[in-house]
């Protein structure tokens, strides 16, 4: 099989580590990869598409290839009008790859029914030899300092709105560092103003290795939604030795095991949210404990398995 990929622009790190590992792993299978271009000739059995990019797909459409996109986003924050182009790609692709079964039943009711294939979402940057510095950090009675990535658009509202809420609730000195951009930001900022005068801190969006160092310095990760198709904001978090704090819903349900590798709250429930928060400041061990959990459950996100089965669900296209 001769795989052409088209890599996704806004990977993590600058560079598309699942379009590397499919090259680079390609030749042990019989298959042969390129990487596609301005001046990349069409002919080839089979095209993969790292993300929902439209242009790509409807010239692979064009020249009649076979087409795999591979699906991350969940597009919880898109309007139906900009969602239609989105779920056209997925009801005429030839198979969707997801990393959850969330993701799955959600790709299935836009239309690509039983095209859907499961591929796991791999994670090879655990930073192991930072995990003493990290247990160290955890034990200390210093300030709680709590992280949180969001989009900052009408969708994200309901969920920023709990976060606050719950950060408002607690009575221990806790300081709240929010990530992102949109267009709702200045009225959140504003609203944590008044809420949590001088304990909130608005950075605006940031590349993905600065985010990476607010994980490292904080004491927990919330996710306050649970939206994403896939949480790997929160799989980054524990690769950093991060505890995650997420809602008991959609796709966290099956990364995050309550009480093992993380702490899961009711969704939408900011008491149950200020409780978990509670809980992984005063229980003691806790933290330690879930940081060493989570290291292990970012292990298993192996890329052996995710390659496998990309190439399985490629090789049954073309077959």
């Amino acid at each position: 099989m001769k795989l052409l990929l088209v890599a996704d622009p806004q990977a993590p790190y600058g560079e598309d580590a699942f379009c590397r590992e499919l090259a680079a792993r390609a030749a042990a299978r019989g298959h042969e990869t390129v990487l596609a271009g301005p001046q990349t000739p069409a002919q080839a059995d089979a095209v993969l598409i790292n993300s929902c990019q439209r242009e790509a797909f409807l010239a692979a459409r064009s020249a009649g290839l076979k087409t795999a996109v591979r699906l991350i986003d969940s597009f919880a924050e898109l309007d139906e009008a900009r969602l239609l182009p989105i779920r056209d790609v997925l009801a005429r692709a030839d198979r969707v790859f997801v990393p959850s079964r969330h993701l799955a039943g959600r790709a299935s009711s836009w239309g690509a029914g039983d095209r859907v294939r499961i591929v796991p979402y791999a994670y090879d940057r655990v930073r192991a030899n930072q995990i003493a510095l990290v247990t160290v950090r955890a034990s200390r009675p210093a300030d709680f300092q709590i992280v949180a990535v969001s989009k900052f658009t009408e969708a994200c509202r309901p969920g920023l709105e709990l976060l606050l809420a719950a950060a408002s609730r607690l009575r221990f000195d806790a300081h709240l560092t929010l990530v992102g951009q949109g267009p709702i930001w200045d009225e959140v900022r504003e609203r944590a103003s008044r809420l949590l005068p001088g304990k909130a801190m608005f950075t605006g969006a940031l590349p993905h290795l600065k985010i990476m160092e607010f994980f490292r310095a904080a004491k927990a990760y919330v996710d306050p939604s649970g939206a994403d198709g896939f949480p790997a904001a929160a799989l980054y978090a524990l690769a950093e030795g991060c505890p995650v704090v997420a809602p008991r819903f959609g796709a966290v349900t099956e990364l995050i095991n309550h009480g093992a590798n993380g702490l899961l709250f009711a969704a939408a429930d900011a008491g149950s949210l200020a409780e978990a928060l509670v809980t992984l400041r005063s229980e003691p061990g806790l933290s330690l404990r879930l940081i060493a959990e989570g290291v292990k459950t970012v292990q298993a996100h192996s890329w052996d398995a995710t390659i496998a089965a990309a190439f399985a669900g490629l090789e049954e296209l073309v077959r």
